[in-house]
């Protein structure tokens, strides 16, 4: 155990690894809902809303909304079912946490807890002050509740025999990470009825309407550049749903006017954002604006500022989406029209936020997409906003399972 750090619950440093595994596994089935787990997850998103210190913390603010009665309530709902089945969560559910965004990994996990499961998250040892927040409200809120032994937050160097020991035991392994985490991850055995799940390397972009930029008057544009802020500058451009493509659709002097405008707009918003752009990011970004100069697709850059814009021709961008780096990186290209761009799309794409085009219009188009692109569209502004659908995925039914019952 001296290579394992259990954050929540502390009192679990000590313990011997394959008790606390064996003990997990074994514990008494809930149902999904279950009174217990939802005053748990409840009362963790009001110990977030209530404390001051989360405004420092945006996104945790928008976690614990999301995990407010209400919402829970409706997710309860989304997964009822008539069909005569029942319900359970699939056992022991083991997390393994992504480095770049502190929060995601509560997401799955409470969404997890919620449908019955035991959970056990390994994290990155680099705990930043929102991660630390964070877990020590997970700490105090599980203190007081009725679910010891169902809840753990622990981290240890990689270690692939740790890795193993904890896989032998689980039900259900969650995976989130770069491609080469989920490769290396997947080739670690698993019990043979347990599942998988995995959230590998995604890429995003955001798809604006170059005529509807133009017709915004001044305000309009500021408010549409300040949710494009929030899409991108979060976290860096890490979060996998992050815009790092932007496409303009529309005739070529409408598409030069909206980048225009666009771009001007958004640097004056910049002087009154707390954003980071440390030299190593913008060394980032100019290791990634020489490599992509040897692109054929390539036409030309920004001066190497904050944002740095490349403005690339509009073929499919498998090389130059391996090089991006996120740290305020974006991408442009040009099209005609939307189902143009769609067509260049591929299984890398994650989220795609739009604006200027409705629902309605987007739905013929959709057939116009390659296999396997796209598993998100939302409106500027709402790319980070978490889903029980995610990666193409319903978690709700992902972590639970189904007993036919046929009497």
């Amino acid at each position: 155990m001296m290579n394992v750090q259990f954050f929540v619950p502390a009192e679990a440093n000590g313990s011997d690894l394959d008790t606390v595994l064996r003990d997990g596994a074994s514990r008494k089935l809930l149902a999904p809902f279950d009174p217990a787990l939802v005053d748990f997850v409840i009362a963790f998103g009001k110990s977030i809303l209530l404390d001051r210190e989360s405004r420092n913390y945006p996104e945790l603010v928008v976690l614990g909304n999301f995990f407010r009665a209400a919402n829970i309530a409706r997710l309860k709902e989304a997964l009822a079912t008539d069909d005569g089945s029942a319900c359970f969560g699939r056992g022991l559910v083991f997390h393994i946490a992504p480095s770049n965004v502190d929060s995601v990994f509560l997401y799955s996990s409470l969404l997890s807890l919620l449908c019955g499961n035991v959970n056990l998250i390994r994290i990155s040892r680099n705990a930043g002050p929102q991660l630390s927040f964070v877990l020590a409200k997970l700490a105090a809120t599980l203190a007081q509740s009725e679910l010891k032994g169902r809840f753990y937050v622990l981290t240890y160097e990689h270690d692939d025999a740790i890795t193993m020991q904890i896989s032998t035991h689980c039900h259900m392994r969650v995976v989130w990470g770069g491609d080469a985490t989920v490769r290396k991850i997947r080739s670690l055995a698993l019990r043979p009825t347990a599942a998988e799940l995995c959230f590998p390397d995604r890429f995003s972009a955001a798809m604006l309407n170059a005529d509807a930029v133009n017709a915004l008057d001044a305000g309009a544009l500021d408010e549409l550049c300040g949710r494009f802020y929030n899409d991108a500058i979060w976290f860096a451009q890490q979060a996998c749903s992050s815009p790092r493509l932007v496409a303009w659709i529309g005739g070529a002097e409408a598409c030069t006017a909206a980048r225009q405008r666009f771009w001007q707009a958004f640097a004056q918003l910049l002087p009154h954002k707390d954003y980071e752009n440390s030299p190593g990011m913008a060394m980032d970004r100019f290791v990634t604006a020489c490599l992509v100069a040897t692109e054929p697709s390539y036409q030309e850059t920004s001066a190497l500022l904050f944002p740095t814009r490349i403005l690339l021709d509009n073929t499919p961008l498998a090389a130059a989406k391996h090089y991006h780096c996120g740290n305020g990186l974006f991408y442009e290209q040009c099209f005609d029209e939307a189902p143009a761009f769609l067509r260049t799309l591929s299984d890398q794409e994650q989220t795609l936020s739009v604006f200027g085009y409705s629902a309605q219009e987007m739905a013929p188009w959709l057939g116009e997409l390659p296999m396997r692109a796209l598993d998100r569209i939302t409106k500027i502004g709402q790319a980070l906003d978490f889903g029980v659908i995610w990666d193409g995925t319903n978690l709700l039914q992902a972590f639970t399972r189904r007993i036919s019952i046929q009497l």
